[in-house]
């Protein structure tokens, strides 16, 4: 079995290594001598100043790496904070995996980055104590400088060119979290001020000489083509400089945006379309094809024991259909790039996760190498993994090189997004349990069935880890039953899909954990007391090749639910429910909500969170991520994507409600401390609030919601 982590990792998820060489690149101040720049890897260079500038290997997108991965190297270089500067990565030699998903940031650059910032903070040691005639165990390190016997004392800048020709350390000592300085402070955002204050350069900021704006017209069916189209009546709107055919449509392009979108409306009026096989493709075709799949054939994910014969020896049988809908990722930024097509290569500004895969599929639309398209990673208005996709940004290299060259940015309205974005597909679940006389669990199946997200990244091809990818979230069930099986039905369906904030582990825990409150509800016994007794006293616990340490998923349910007051008397409509998931058996987050329900209507109260993330490198950076995490997925309560004749239903906020401020809850976040090493924060909390919320309502009303979204009907 293959885990989703493991298939990320050969996908290229993972940072890079340390990247170590040296080189001096002159630097001359009116009237001085040139001097050098310290560069000892890809990650860092001291300037003559003192100035650090730390060149971050991962996208931008609002979870605050920007921050957390710069105070890994400043804790061990001795940084002074306010002395640093931060740039982005660009896909090349020394960033060939930028990939930026999968809550994996921290975890897969934590050791090259403290490696990187101990190895120049020895070197700078070894360059004082040569300058001083002293040993190096004489010298440290503080706030930029380095510090010697008797009141010495020498800038970083200053020991720049000297440290620059010494041997780089191997194995540079790492600091202990005990004298950590910077990590486990409160560290407000490092590019804050510059968001608020309107100077941070986000993908549809980008300005560049000459600059035109383009619009393409799109099928709104998946596959469809244009058939034909005049563009005369495009051309005729003020602005609107060309009409081009490109492989995704019909590209209107103008000198400005209002332009392009106006020409775009003008040309949509006169053209007609080849919808394609998909033109009939709808939501309840779907659904029945996934409720047949429910007890069809299916790949096993996971299987312990023998589950049928389980079943049938069970007291009592419990049975229950779950079904989450499509979603889509809703970000604020619409899908935009900006492409300068050269006679000599090209340049493309883009917010994107997957940098080094844009540069590599738009070199190719352009007919160049990928060395020579420059790709510089923009700010991130919303990612969640719609920005893992390259189809936007390879469509922008179309668009500029149908143009005939110079900078074109290609931008999508909200619609746009909307109607063709690589989707959350829709689900169904087939739960069972079995229990036996005395209302023990002794069986447990869990039946997927629905399109496969990885069959449509990988381009259409089943990949031999699909069952196991498609399952996450359901077969690392941390709950020790003696018969247990997994397993995903696959349903095809013409739609883009793509990863989602939370992935498959979303829709998977929602049933997951709403089913075992079922079971505990049936069985007369706490939910959380029959978690705790399901998670025994057991350690670390393998599924296939992935494994959770069941201990640490223990604690923070139970911070949680101490915190919340689980058990507490509630005012007469009030219900507490919880849910708890160890993600990818790294980050184990569990969330205790308190519900009322009067007069129909859902108001979620508090969401009280316990995570353990290992060491929390920003503790206000994480507790914003479990915000902003939990607000997805609260969202995620009450949105859908459904398909009439090919097309998508819903166009935009409108239709596709997320949540409000009026409706956020209070959110109580509590870091479990730990020594482990960092995991990933920003998608954690997103799969438990689904659950947690859900089984609240079962509390206060005695309503079971096995489907979303909720709607005017779901509390009568």
């Amino acid at each position: 079995m293959t885990s989703r982590r493991d298939f990320l990792k050969g996908a290229g998820a993972t940072g890079a290594g340390l990247v170590l060489g040296f080189h001096l690149e002159a630097k001359a101040r009116p009237g001085e001598a040139p001097r050098a720049e310290f560069r000892p890897n890809a990650y860092l260079a001291v300037l003559p100043d003192g100035t650090v500038r730390i060149t971050v290997p991962k996208t931008e997108m609002g979870q605050g790496v920007r921050t957390a991965l710069p105070l890994a190297v400043a804790e061990e270089m001795d940084l002074d904070w306010s002395k640093i500067e931060v740039v982005n990565a660009q896909p090349g030699p020394d960033f060939k995996s930028m990939q930026t998903g999968g809550s994996t940031s921290v975890s897969s650059t934590w050791t090259p980055l403290r490696k990187a910032g101990a190895a120049a903070r020895e070197m700078l040691k070894a360059a004082a104590a040569a300058e001083w005639n002293v040993g190096v165990e004489q010298c440290r390190t503080e706030k930029g400088f380095v510090l010697g016997p008797g009141g010495k004392k020498l800038g970083y800048g200053a020991l720049a060119e000297a440290a620059a020709k010494l041997p780089v350390p191997k194995d540079p000592p790492l600091k202990k979290p005990a004298d950590y300085r910077l990590l486990g402070q409160r560290t407000p955002r490092f590019d804050g001020p510059a968001i608020v204050t309107g100077k941070a350069i986000f993908g549809l900021d980008v300005r560049r000489p000459g600059q035109r704006f383009a619009a393409v017209l799109r099928c709104p069916v998946p596959g469809g083509k244009p058939r034909a189209w005049d563009a005369a009546k495009a051309k005729a709107v003020r602005g609107v400089k060309a009409v081009v055919e490109v492989p995704t449509g019909i590209a209107v392009i103008a000198d400005n945006t209002w332009a392009a979108f106006k020409g775009r409306e003008a040309l949509a009026a006169t053209t007609t379309w080849d919808e394609g096989p998909a033109k009939d493709f709808n939501s309840a075709t779907l659904e029945g094809k996934m409720r047949a799949a429910l007890t069809g054939p299916a790949d096993e994910a996971r299987k312990d024991g023998d589950v049928d014969k389980a079943l049938a020896a069970a007291a009592k049988v419990l049975e229950a259909e779950y079904a989450f809908p499509y979603q889509a990722h809703a970000t604020v930024e619409p899908m935009n790039a900006t492409v300068h097509m050269r006679a000599d290569g090209a340049e493309m500004w883009t917010g994107s996760q997957s940098p080094n895969r844009a540069q590599e599929r738009a070199a190719a639309a352009a007919g160049l190498k990928p060395e020579q398209m420059k790709v510089n990673v923009a700010l991130i208005g919303g990612g969640f993994g719609r920005r893992l996709g390259t189809d936007f940004s390879t469509e922008a290299t179309q668009v500029a090189k149908a143009a005939g060259g110079g900078p074109v940015q290609v931008v999508w309205d909200r619609e746009d997004d909307f109607r063709h974005d690589l989707y959350q597909p829709a689900t169904l679940h087939r739960m069972r349990a079995g229990l036996d006389g005395s209302g023990a669990l002794t069986a447990w199946a869990h039946r997927i069935a629905g399109p496969a997200v990885l069959r449509s990244w990988m381009g259409g091809q089943k990949s031999p880890a699909q069952a196991s990818v498609e399952a996450n979230g359901a077969l690392d069930i941390p709950y020790a039953i003696p018969a247990l099986k997994v397993d995903f039905a696959e349903v095809e369906a013409p739609t883009a899909l793509g990863w989602w904030r939370g992935i498959q582990i979303v829709p998977n825990v929602f049933a997951r954990e709403c089913f075992l409150d079922e079971v505990a509800h049936a069985i007369g016994k706490d939910p959380l007391q029959l978690r705790l007794d399901l998670m025994g006293d057991r350690g670390v616990v393998k599924f296939g090749r992935e494994e959770a340490d069941i201990r640490r998923l223990k604690k923070v349910l139970q911070v949680a639910a101490g915190k919340a007051g689980w058990g507490r008397k509630l005012p007469a409509g009030h219900g507490l429910g919880l849910a708890c998931h160890a993600y990818d058996g790294r980050t184990y987050a569990a969330e205790v909500a308190e519900v009322s329900v009067e007069k129909g209507q859902l108001r979620i109260h508090k969401i009280t969170c316990a995570v353990d993330c290992g060491i929390a490198l920003n503790p206000l950076g994480l507790e914003a991520q479990v915000e902003g995490g939990i607000a997805f997925g609260l969202s995620a309560l009450f949105s859908q994507i459904t398909w009439e004749k090919g097309r998508t239903v819903q166009t935009g906020y409108h239709d596709f409600p997320v949540l409000r401020l009026a409706d956020m809850p209070a959110i109580e976040t509590h870091i479990v401390p730990s020594t482990e090493p960092p995991s990933g924060i920003g998608e954690p909390p997103v799969p438990v609030a689904i659950p947690a919320v859900l089984n609240a309502v079962f509390a206060a009303t005695g309503q079971r919601i096995r489907r979303l979204p909720l709607g005017p009907d779901s509390f009568k």
